[in-house]
């Protein structure tokens, strides 16, 4: 062993010796001479960077219409040197090859954003260091951060043993659709996964577990004049709602916490003069305590039947999304030992980002990792950027911080791959 892979390997083990944690990151491995390459590359295109962060913003992409998207990502995967193929779900994949002998380690970018196509996602604001538009946080910066490293890697030849896939998914945001199939279809594939997603801050490593349900309630309908004691599924409806926000959930401050939200998309009738046939609303339910989302789980289809009993009209629930809980925090304690983790929040040490003291890595996530955590990949998400007000109109993105998100992939691509 040659004396700086001696040092390395000292300082790495210092810095698991303190943590507790072991971790594939240590300060020499940001002065191997094509890391410290990679490094400068981003800092040299930031301006770039950022262009090109405005303009992926500004196309827009409904989750299950990413294919303008796509083919932007897909054109600039083949400038960078790769073959990227966009499979049946329209996820886009490019893979570039290791010298052999290290984990697979796949970075995943959701393309999708949750605002239809009618909406501005013009960047209409460029001020105080911020970009302003809907979408430029949620998922955008991602993708533009993905494509840059890539760059980057592939301008200052980063040699790997492992693979890396560059992965943009679709759909993430109706259910982590596109990363789900994208797992299916290549099995055993992925030795590690980093989803590239959130606000930078603390690592996740665990899964939300995540519940959309449709409630639908129906009867034979009526005219006004002939509907009183009729069968009723809009006051079945309401008495379910109201009935649901009754179920107790765990105290502020417990270690782990469940939240619903019954009614965030609700249907019924188009006339004023007529009790509806039908009626149907959302329930959105989550936690990473498996049992408890069984249990709330129940809770809630028991309201909606005492309700359509009462009622006398016929309940039926249908499923949107059941994306299984990774487990509550002594669940995960193996997970939180794997060096995906601590590599991750070295990095972010590294490179400077306040991570706040005690929580620089939590037992929860709502991204593409959670498809990895329940299919018993070591998986973790990791931020973009700094901003606020993801899924409003009002979102907005700090344009320095993005800088950070795009060098982190760099240090995670060269610490996790077993560099050469």
């Amino acid at each position: 062993m040659n004396p700086s892979r001696i040092a390395c390997f000292v300082l790495t083990a210092s810095l698991a010796a303190q943590t507790g944690y072991p971790s594939k990151f240590s300060a020499g491995l940001p002065e191997r001479g094509e890391v410290k390459s990679a490094i400068a590359y981003i800092d040299a295109h930031f301006d770039r960077q950022v262009k090109e962060w405005i303009r992926i913003t500004e196309i827009p992409a409904p989750s299950g219409q990413e294919s303008e998207r796509a083919a932007y990502v897909k054109a600039e995967f083949e400038k960078a040197g790769l073959q990227p193929a966009i499979d049946p779900s329209g996820n886009v994949a490019a893979r570039r090859k290791g010298s052999g002998g290290g984990p697979t380690l796949v970075f995943a970018a959701h393309m999708d954003t949750v605002f239809p196509r009618s909406t501005s996602v013009r960047v209409t604001k460029r001020e105080n260091g911020t970009l302003h538009a809907p979408g430029v946080g949620d998922n955008s910066a991602s993708v533009a951060n993905l494509l840059q490293a890539l760059r980057a890697i592939q301008a200052a030849n980063l040699r790997t043993r492992g693979d890396i896939v560059f992965l943009a998914t679709v759909q993430e945001e109706a259910g982590l659709k596109g990363m789900y199939a994208w797992l299916e279809r290549n099995k055993g594939a992925t030795g590690l996964l980093v989803a590239l997603d959130g606000s930078l801050g603390p690592v996740r490593y665990g899964a939300l577990g995540i519940y959309w349900s449709r409630m639908k309630f129906t009867a034979p309908g009526a005219h006004t004049n002939r509907s009183r004691g009729a069968p009723n599924p809009v006051r079945a409806a309401a008495q379910c709602i109201t009935g649901i926000y009754t179920i107790p959930l765990p105290e502020p401050g417990a270690p782990v916490q469940a939240i619903y939200n019954a009614g965030g998309m609700m249907s019924a009738g188009e006339i004023v003069n007529a009790v509806p046939r039908e009626v149907t609303f959302t329930v959105d339910l989550r936690t990473v305590d498996k049992e408890l989302l069984g249990s709330l789980d129940d809770a809630i289809v028991s309201k909606c039947e005492q309700a359509a009993q009462a009622q006398g009209v016929t309940f039926t629930r249908e499923w949107i999304m059941k994306s299984a809980a990774g487990g509550r925090p002594e669940d995960l304690a193996g997970r939180r030992g794997h060096p995906i983790v601590q590599t991750a929040v070295d990095v972010l040490r590294y490179l400077k980002f306040d991570l706040p003291k005690g929580h620089e890595a939590e037992p929860d996530g709502s991204t593409d990792a959670n498809a990895g955590v329940v299919n018993g990949i070591p998986s973790i998400s990791t931020g973009r950027c700094i901003g606020e007000g993801q899924h409003t109109l009002g979102e907005w993105a700090d344009i320095e911080s993005a800088r950070i998100g795009a060098k982190q992939i760099v240090l995670l691509a060269a610490a996790l791959t077993e560099p050469e």
